[in-house]
């Protein structure tokens, strides 16, 4: 069960930078430039004049209307990381010394994480679809393709598609844990009833029995 948590963790953070990088990725190219003097200017530009300014206004109104799905998605996969690192720091123990009621925690946990997994890639594609039809990303699309640079369009972003695709796998690794988790459970009352069942059938002390065997 460790080994399925350590990988979740690797998911998770392969889901964060994922939703970073394609924050940064489709910021625009104008993003490198800064709107005057300082280091920005250094880059080269294919956009000049009006064409440059238009060009920025419209990377800062995309960034802003994407700025919710990097803040939510940070937050999740990030949040979910971290909790399941705890959980598996927590749960290193012997099947035998860890409490039952652990066990249930972590299928509960596991069960929460995969619905909301479920429910936030839901979210992060429909807003990510509505962003990309909108006149803003249109209209930028076109700009960018008079340049030459058709990879800035308004079509789901690679890195959109990783995250998601990271996501599901992580939504199909918290299921395999809560399948884990409830099966340990059961595993471990079945082997604490087993060693208690001896005693209800005498009440003799433990070391009478001891010393017959």
């Amino acid at each position: 069960m460790g080994v399925v948590q350590i990988v979740e963790v690797i998911l998770n953070g392969m889901v964060l930078m994922c939703i970073v990088a394609s924050y940064f990725v489709l910021a625009g190219f104008s993003a490198s430039f800064s709107s005057g003097g300082g280091f920005g200017n250094n880059y080269y530009s294919p956009f000049e004049g009006t064409e440059l300014e238009q060009v920025r206004r419209l990377d800062q109104q995309y960034s802003v209307l994407r700025a919710p799905l990097i803040y939510g998605g940070v937050a999740v996969s990030l949040g979910l990381g971290v909790l399941t690192m705890g959980i598996l720091l927590q749960g290193a123990k012997s099947l035998t010394k860890l409490p039952g009621k652990w066990l249930l925690v972590e299928a509960a946990f596991s069960l929460l994480a995969a619905v909301g997994y479920c429910v936030g890639l839901g979210i992060y594609l429909h807003v990510a679809l509505q962003i990309n039809a909108t006149d803003t990303c249109k209209t930028r699309e076109r700009l960018y393709a008079r340049k030459g640079l058709t990879w800035m369009n308004c079509q789901l972003a690679g890195t959109d598609g990783a995250a998601a695709t990271f996501a599901c796998l992580l939504v199909v690794m918290y299921g395999v844990s809560v399948v884990l988790a409830l099966r340990s459970y059961r595993e471990q009352k079945h082997y604490r009833d087993g060693r208690e069942q001896p005693r209800n059938y005498s009440d003799a002390p433990q070391y009478v029995w001891s010393g017959t065997l």
